[in-house]
């Protein structure tokens, strides 16, 4: 039985695993979308010139091209798919709060107890003392970011700071600061930003940039927009399809294990499985926070599921959930809070 040392390090290898394959599907992705714009490119100049289509030549020529220009494009690639596996490493977390809206830094002696409470389990365990945030959302959720302790932060929605009674805040902080302990924050940086890489650079290539703002005579304030045409459309529309592919897909590999072992280990910590058990009771009737409707993995990370009613591959199989059933979840907490009800006195034991 993998042990939660097992499981930090198994945690480390995923996520060189993780970097090593972005790096090389994004070398991939720039083949297959270069030999694809040279055999569009192709077929147009033929069929135009000619009036019917030769699919042997222009495939032909697509690959001569499609070799030529990798021998730079590729190389190009892998630098900057490693610059951006750098960033994710090392700033990762500032890039994923930056783009949540309603998100504000908690301050240290909030209203809440929050930071108070933070800071006394880590004083506890030994290990830094992660940045406290809240999203102005009215549902009950929590979830942790960063690639290590020492950057990291524990964001909790608005409701679940008002809702939440102490020890059941105090499990559900001992439950994100489990998941920065394993290791689970640092791959989950990962695959957001890897993925990130993909899609917002495609929505910037595919959509364009808004600029500066133009006033009409009647008063209208319009955006105006800087759209890209030609082969950086291409490009933008055939990264978007690809993120948006993937990412499903990877969420299908995320162990569920990892909130099992981060139950087991808050209520190590706090010594009151059952405060947990009643929080993810409460927070399971209303979990779903808007503004993680798009991100599909970060929402992953909460401590209950907040993208609303399971999909179709959910309900069929259940292989894509991200989180075990939070009815297991209670149980394996009753279960063990049970296992101290009745443990003899000290004295009397021989």
């Amino acid at each position: 039985m993998a042990l939660a040392y097992d499981y930090s390090a198994r945690n480390r290898r995923k996520s060189i695993l993780l970097i090593i394959l972005f790096a090389l599907s994004t070398m991939a992705f720039a083949y297959l979308a270069t030999w694809g714009f040279y055999m569009l490119s192709g077929v147009f100049h033929y069929f135009s010139t000619t009036g019917y289509l030769t699919w042997g030549s222009t495939m032909s020529h697509a690959l001569v091209r499609t070799l030529e220009t990798c021998q730079w494009l590729l190389p190009v690639c892998l630098l900057i798919s490693l610059f951006w596996a750098n960033v994710a490493l090392n700033e990762g977390e500032d890039f994923v709060l930056g783009r949540l809206t309603g998100v504000k830094l908690l301050p240290r002696y909030d209203e809440y107890g929050a930071n108070t409470i933070l800071t006394n389990l880590c004083i506890r365990t030994g290990d830094y003392v992660p940045r406290v945030y809240v999203i102005n959302d009215s549902s009950m959720n929590a979830f942790a970011v960063g690639s290590t302790p020492e950057n990291s932060a524990v964001v909790l929605s608005k409701g679940l700071l008002k809702k939440l009674e102490y020890v059941q805040l105090e499990a559900v902080l001992a439950h994100e600061l489990a998941h920065i302990r394993n290791g689970d924050t640092r791959l989950m940086m990962v695959l957001v930003m890897c993925l990130a890489f993909f899609t917002f650079t495609g929505e910037y290539l595919f959509y364009g940039t808004e600029k500066e703002n133009i006033y009409e005579e009647n008063g209208i304030d319009l955006k105006r927009v800087s759209r890209p045409m030609g082969f950086l459309a291409y490009i933008g529309l055939m990264l978007l399809i690809y993120g948006y592919v993937i990412a499903p897909l990877l969420r299908c590999g995320l162990s569920r294990t990892r909130e099992r072992l981060a139950d087991a280990e808050a209520a190590l910590i706090t010594r009151h499985p059952r405060a947990l058990a009643k929080a993810l009771w409460r927070i399971s009737t209303d979990s779903r926070i808007e503004a993680l409707d798009s991100t599909v993995l970060l929402s992953a990370m909460c401590i209950a599921r907040s993208s609303g009613k399971p999909n179709f591959f959910e309900r069929l199989s259940g292989l894509a959930a991200s989180h075990p059933p939070v009815e297991e979840r209670i149980y394996a907490l009753n279960d063990m809070d049970g296992m101290f009800l009745h443990l003899p006195e000290t004295d009397n034991v021989k």
